[in-house]
């Protein structure tokens, strides 16, 4: 089965236990992964489909998640979001790398499978039934991929401080893509740099993002999202149809998620990881928006939105 997934998903698994580990493996069904070289005979004696990791070859990404750090000005913890999105728009198509802690894996198969990304996972060996389930997620929810729907363009220079911008706008669901020169058919074009965008502001990316979202202005956002300061979107659509991905980053459930979208999309479908017949509820299809609540969700959510 897990072979199959990997060819669909271009998703692996990084296994540095030893052989004697086999069946653990098996246990979670999962017959195809990475190993140091060294092993790979070994493992193929054992009937394992193999190929040999280096990693030099792939680029690290962090490990998704959540931290809550304290704000000073209100005493209370925020969420402080790692996420990787930005990081493999902006890179395109590259192998990744995945070494997550303990409870991590399942979001990071998500998150590979949510951008499109080829990437490899090394687990926690307790992850690794949650992390089967989530590949037999994806691969169910494997569709062709559609264009990035988005209303901001920035024309990356490839600094540091441009990184940071694309993070902060992805963290705030504040949708861009990575142009070359300005396109009319956005909302904002962004150069760091440029007479609109000086340098010194970007080196404040809080205030710049709060900055680009005053000028898009709430009513023109794509995505909206409710009741969450966790769950990131990612919109893609073409000719009349949407699918909308969202991803929860903490390690519990959302409930009564509230998502506003521009455009008029009068049939919904949803499929949530960890959730057997999920619905969308309080469906509303306006001439200028779509809004629905997804009344629960845990990991993933893929929403399928059509005229």
């Amino acid at each position: 089965m897990f072979a199959l997934l990997a060819a669909l998903l271009a998703t692996g698994i990084f296994w540095d236990q030893p052989p004697e580990t086999a069946p653990v493996l098996k246990q979670a069904g999962i017959e195809h992964i990475y190993v140091a070289p060294a092993q790979q005979q070994e493992w193929k004696q054992k009937g394992y489909e193999v190929n040999a990791f280096d990693a030099s070859a792939f680029e690290k990404l962090l490990a998704p998640g959540v931290q809550y750090r304290m704000d000073v000005a209100s005493a209370t913890t925020v969420p402080w979001i790692d996420a990787n999105g930005w990081r493999i728009q902006r890179d395109g198509p590259k192998k990744y790398f995945y070494d997550v802690p303990k409870g991590r894996a399942s979001l990071a198969a998500a998150e590979a499978f949510v951008y499109g990304a080829d990437a490899v996972i090394h687990p926690d060996r307790e992850d690794l039934q949650m992390l089967a389930h989530m590949l037999v997620f994806v691969k169910q929810n494997q569709r062709p991929r559609l264009p990035v729907m988005a209303n901001i363009g920035v024309m990356d220079d490839g600094s540091a401080a441009t990184g940071e911008v694309l993070n902060l706008l992805a963290r705030r669901n504040l949708l861009f893509k990575i142009v070359r020169e300005p396109d009319p058919a956005l909302n904002l074009n962004i150069r760091i740099g440029s007479p609109e965008y000086p340098k010194q502001e970007a080196a404040d990316p809080y205030a710049f993002a709060q900055k680009v979202r005053e000028q898009l202005t709430d009513e023109k956002r794509l995505i909206r999202i409710f009741g969450s300061s966790v769950v990131l979107a990612h919109l893609t659509g073409d000719r009349g149809q949407a699918r909308l991905y969202l991803l929860n980053y903490s390690n519990r459930p959302v409930d009564g998620l509230r998502v506003r979208i521009l455009g008029s999309y009068p049939h919904g479908d949803v499929a949530a990881s960890g959730i057997a017949d999920p619905k969308l509820a309080d469906y509303n299809a306006g001439q200028e928006a779509t809004e629905f609540t997804l009344p629960r969700m845990n990991t993933v959510a893929v929403i399928e939105l059509r005229r």
